[in-house]
């Protein structure tokens, strides 16, 4: 069985900074997802534990208010999650790319 070398077209360095800025854009987006989904999520557990309080009575309700705080900060979470792994993704198939930049710099 012949092994046959597989030709890569080489995408142009320009193409490969506006991917890496676009990577850098998915994982802003992600973690201002998580941070978000993080802070509903917090405050739903303060509002919880700090249920006792005479001023927060009336707050609690509607307990569904919590309920959505907490599915929603949870929701925020794993989207911010998922877009780091597309923006992870789309790194990894950048690299072949980059890397035979890399080579042809070094080796001559």
């Amino acid at each position: 069985m012949a092994t046959e070398a597989i030709q890569l077209s080489r995408e142009s360095p320009e193409h490969i900074q506006s991917t890496v800025s676009s990577i850098q854009k998915m994982l802003t987006v992600g973690a201002v997802f998580a941070v978000a989904g993080y802070l509903l999520t917090g405050n739903a557990l303060v509002l919880e534990l700090t249920q006792f309080h005479p001023l927060l009575d009336d707050f609690f309700k509607w307990s569904s208010t919590l309920l959505w705080l907490k599915l929603g900060g949870i929701a925020h979470i794993l989207l911010g999650t998922f877009v780091a792994l597309a923006a992870i993704v789309r790194a990894l198939a950048l690299m072949p790319h980059r890397l035979s930049y890399e080579m042809e710099r070094t080796q001559g």
